[in-house]
């Protein structure tokens, strides 16, 4: 799906201090923004308004279609709880991990209600559970699984999905996001400094799939040698 990000007169102001006002810009597809800034300049601020969990003061975020998905992806260097779905999972597993990563997991949730809603002959149920399915499939829900393996192989991870995200290490829980970004098929991207904790060749293997990708992307990055030199793309 070819998908656009349009801003219009954003403002954001938490507290009393303005990180950023009269904010305007299109994000077409093939759009690559890297999104630099201090510490604490509101760069995740202004990617939560765009994911639409958090209201901007003034101005005005559409996504166009309106169906197009947006994979928000945050750094989550602690591996605190995940939500996944309605489920609250104290130490997901890597299975249920990338699920969650790849929005394949709460799409999964929402298709599994819409049906539901459908054997009780909701009103409304019919276009619900059409409108989830199609949201599962077109985030590859129908082959995550088997995706994942070749995914987490390719990134160095041999242990299983079972494995508990809390009893790997810095680099592997980098490297399991890793997989579970070049796994997403999102229609926007909002990457959040994706870089960190990750070796040369995991550098190597993002900025292959970050330059590579049809869908507008919005970076967070402090690397420098990523702006200054992406690879060429390989579109094969």
């Amino acid at each position: 799906m070819s998908a656009h990000l349009l801003v219009s007169d954003l403002s954001a102001s938490p507290g009393s201090r303005t990180i950023f006002s009269d904010l305007s810009f299109n994000l077409a597809p093939g759009d690559l923004v890297g999104l630099v800034g201090a510490n604490g300049a509101g760069k995740s601020t202004l990617l939560r308004i765009l994911a639409g969990l958090l209201e901007p003061e003034s101005g005005r975020v559409q996504v166009s279609p309106a169906s197009a998905t947006i994979g928000y992806l945050p750094q989550e260097p602690r591996r605190s709880p995940a939500n996944h779905g309605h489920e609250q999972l104290a130490d997901p597993d890597i299975e249920a991990y990338l699920a969650r990563r790849t929005g394949v997991g709460p799409a999964e949730v929402e298709m599994y209600a819409a049906a539901d809603a459908l054997g009780d002959a909701s009103p409304g149920a019919a276009d619900r559970y059409e409108i989830a399915l199609q949201t599962w499939l077109s985030l590859g829900g129908a082959d995550l699984a088997e995706r994942s393996h070749d995914a987490l192989a390719a990134v160095g991870i041999t242990v299983g999905l079972d494995t508990k995200m809390s009893s790997l290490s810095g680099g592997q829980a980098a490297r399991v996001s890793l997989a579970a970004l070049t796994l997403s098929r999102y229609d926007i991207y909002l990457l959040d400094e994706p870089t960190n904790d990750l070796d040369l060749a995991s550098l190597e293997r993002l900025e292959q799939f970050v330059i590579s990708l049809r869908a507008p992307v919005i970076m967070v990055s402090h690397d420098r040698e990523f702006w200054l030199a992406p690879p060429t793309p390989s579109w094969s």
